[in-house]
């Protein structure tokens, strides 16, 4: 500050005694600046000066520039709320709600259950489970996590569990509610379009369509291809519907229970019997579907140790290159949860803009929860064609993570066209106005494994849907030469 106090002090003034005079002046303005901490008071002392040198004072002065407003630090210890929550048991977060006394009262829509003796320490969901014989293990998981059961231990307060592997003591009371839930308790058979590419008395390979969602879930509890294959197996297949769809259609309790299905990261899939891995909603292509509980395990450690080839076709929003390739972990997103994200990389700049180097990089990743370190994602990117705006691109999966492409290829600035979650909302107004298409164009083209049973070597591939071959066409005229397998 005295070297700024003694550069103004050197441009005011030209006469020896007016200098002097001023001097006096700015000395008594500075020990009143120091004394009261404002330096402010300081420059308004010094008078006259021009209004180059004004500025110039200005600009010592100067607040400091804002902060972005995108503070990692808080997303960071948001996320670490979350697996501090989710730590508590299993993969659920632990939400328990004290209810009032009139709240705990039992009506019609609710029932209670007094846990005995024989059933004390064990987990909620198998108690529920013993109370209700006829209910799946996962519809009673679901009534815990859904914030549908109620707790009063002995000389304590009713609560509500969010923790299906809470455990329960002898004497405790459960309150179950039973008609808010509008999920169903069995698959509807439905007769709907398929196509087939490949079925024997093992699995069924299907294309599935657009706008077809692969199992019942909120929101789409029928209309299904579960719902559609149950109806097909029942009553269409030669090869007979296997051991999980009854002869009138319905669903074998505990068909694909305990089964981890590829495409969920772990989220709970209710009502999937054969079904090992999943395709989004708007996404068409390949679809496996085991139909005996042989096939199903067979399939799903083959998904789940990577000797499934899977190869897609998707239409981006400019160029992502040739032989590029997407190694970058992906996550659920710390604010919005229905959506994925590429996980930031540890090594680059942190929210304070420094690099964390050496033993403290090392420290810093070994100490991040598993929602920050997200799960690996490996894409292998081509482009088939680009017309300077639009590309065809073919991408190969290695992993198979939750909207794993969508992510990877918007993450590069190259994101599908038609995505209304990860995509460019201009782009995709124009997509709909032009082509009346109103999904992401993405296609699982083709796919190899071996036979879940014999072992022997299959690869299937399944055209591009109609909607997607226009766009394809107007990029690459003469991909139909060149690519024959993605056109007919």
């Amino acid at each position: 500050m005295m070297a700024q106090v003694s550069h103004t002090i050197g441009i005011v003034g030209h006469s020896g005694r007016r200098r002097r005079r001023r001097r006096a002046v700015m000395c008594v303005a500075l020990l009143s600046a120091c004394a009261l901490h404002d330096v402010s008071a300081f420059t308004v002392a010094v008078k006259p000066i021009s209004r180059t040198r004004a500025a110039a004072t200005r600009r010592l002065y100067a607040k400091p520039p804002p902060k972005n407003s995108f503070d990692l630090e808080a997303i960071e210890a948001f996320e670490q709320q979350l697996d501090d929550e989710a730590s508590c048991g299993d993969d659920e977060i632990v939400e328990d709600l004290l209810l009032d006394d009139n709240e705990l009262a039992s009506s019609d829509a609710t029932k209670t259950y007094t846990i005995p003796p024989d059933m004390d320490n064990e987990r909620i969901d198998l108690a529920i489970k013993s109370f209700e014989p006829g209910l799946s293990r996962s519809h009673c998981g679901l009534l815990v996590k859904d914030g549908k059961v109620s707790l009063l231990t002995v000389g304590g307060k009713p609560t509500i569990i969010k923790r299906k592997s809470h455990k329960i003591s002898a004497g405790d009371v459960l309150r179950v509610e039973w008609t808010v839930d509008e999920r169903p308790e069995e698959i509807i058979a439905q007769d709907l379009p398929l196509e087939i590419l490949f079925e024997d008395e093992h699995m069924v390979i299907i294309n599935k369509p657009a706008g077809m969602v692969v199992h019942p879930a909120t929101g789409n509890w029928d209309g299904t291809v579960v719902n559609a294959l149950a109806y097909y197996l029942s009553n269409v297949s030669p090869y007979g519907s296997g051991d999980f769809i009854r002869s009138d259609g319905t669903i074998v309790p505990e068909g694909g229970e305990g089964v981890d299905v590829e495409g969920t990261d772990g989220e709970t899939v209710f009502l999937r019997p054969g079904i090992v891995h999943r395709l989004d909603k708007g996404t068409t292509g390949i679809l496996v579907v085991a139909k005996t509980r042989a096939a199903l395990a067979a399939l799903s450690e083959a998904f789940a140790q990577r000797r499934v080839k899977k190869t897609y076709v998707a239409i981006t929003v400019g160029n992502p290159g040739n032989r590029v390739v997407i190694d970058k972990p992906i996550g659920r997103h710390p604010v919005h949860r229905q959506r994925m994200r590429v996980v930031p990389d540890p090594s680059a700049k942190n929210s304070a803009n420094r690099i964390v180097r050496g033993q403290m990089m090392a420290d810093a990743q070994a100490s991040k929860p598993a929602s920050q370190l997200g799960r690996r994602a490996l894409s292998f990117v081509d482009t088939l064609a680009f017309d300077g705006k639009l590309s065809v691109v073919q991408v190969r999966i290695e992993t198979g993570r939750t909207h794993q492409i969508r992510v990877h290829l918007q993450d590069r600035h190259t994101p599908i066209y038609g995505d209304d979650v990860y995509g460019l909302s201009d782009w995709n107004k124009r997509l709909s106005k032009t082509h009346g298409v109103q999904r992401p164009l993405l296609h699982a083209a083709r796919l190899e494994l071996d036979h879940p049973i014999t072992g022997d070597n299959m690869v299937l591939t399944a055209p591009m849907a109609a909607d997607m071959i226009r766009t394809a066409n107007a990029i690459w005229p003469q991909g139909r030469d060149e690519r024959p397998d993605l056109f007919d």
